[in-house]
């Protein structure tokens, strides 16, 4: 069992989660195990039973010839990205989206040719961001605002942390107690003013829009697994909840791969 390979997948898979998006329902307990750092049987059977997440997995490890679908390099490459996003064929994927994914049920049977027809065209490459543009936009009739603020929530976001976010002192004064020891230094913080770029429309298609601040939450009810969070820190974010502090490689590889899937929108 890789433990830091699990805790990676459960600190991106946690936020849609708690809002019912994605998952077991079951997978309440994520925050959990994430909050003391728990990587145990438990998290694996509940990322397992992710009917998404996990068969892309699994795809990216067998392709190269990894045992484990939750060996860390595995799960960076799903949500972030990196060399293991190797092309993938159109009778792969074929496999994945009919066998694991159900995608000749769940989609217009002429939007799903559609999609099979331009990955055969074109390389594929199994990543997060791949699946949010490109399986999302064959399930819906057009691009409209909704559409557009729930790809953008679902994408895996970053920013650079700007500054901590003000709440009201009330509760700021209930909740510390019970955030003392996550590394706020005793402070009830819930959430911080992150600079990004949201995804727009663009001619019928996707881009990125100029830089604004966004309110990027780590409090999940009282509960946190983000520690030492600090203003300068690149971070990564999913449903408006922070996952997980990168390096400026990995922030590079967001931004490549998440272009990559806009270019096989776009196109």
């Amino acid at each position: 069992m890789n433990r830091q390979g699990l805790l990676l997948c459960a600190k991106y898979a946690v936020s849609p989660n708690f809002f019912g998006y994605c998952g077991p329902s079951k997978s309440s307990g994520l925050i959990d195990h994430l909050k003391e750092s728990l990587a145990d049987k438990e998290v694996c059977n509940i990322l397992s039973d992710f009917e998404t997440l996990y068969p892309y997995l699994q795809l990216i490890a067998r392709q190269n010839k990894i045992n484990d679908p939750f060996d860390q390099r595995v799960v960076e490459a799903y949500w972030i990205g990196n060399s293991l996003l190797k092309p993938v064929d159109a009778f792969e994927f074929r496999a994945l989206s009919k066998e694991k994914l159900i995608l000749d049920k769940k989609l217009p049977k002429k939007n799903f040719q559609e999609l099979l027809t331009n990955i055969s065209k074109k390389p594929f490459l199994p990543h997060h961001a791949f699946h949010v543009f490109n399986v999302f936009k064959r399930s819906v009739a057009n691009l409209g605002s909704y559409v557009l603020l729930a790809m953008d929530e679902c994408r895996i976001g970053h920013g650079i942390v700007k500054r901590q976010k003000s709440h009201p002192r009330r509760a700021v004064a209930r909740a510390a107690l019970a955030r003392r020891r996550q590394g706020f230094g005793g402070q009830a913080v819930k959430s911080f003013l992150v600079e990004t770029r949201p995804l727009i429309k663009k001619n019928n298609g996707l881009d990125f829009g100029l830089s604004m601040l966004r309110e990027i939450k780590v409090d999940y009810k009282g509960k946190s697994f983000v520690k030492d969070l600090k203003v300068g820190d690149l971070v990564s974010f999913h449903w408006g909840f922070v996952c997980d502090v990168l390096t400026e490689k990995q922030i590079k590889n967001l931004r490549h791969y998440t272009q990559k899937a806009i270019d096989f929108y776009n196109q």
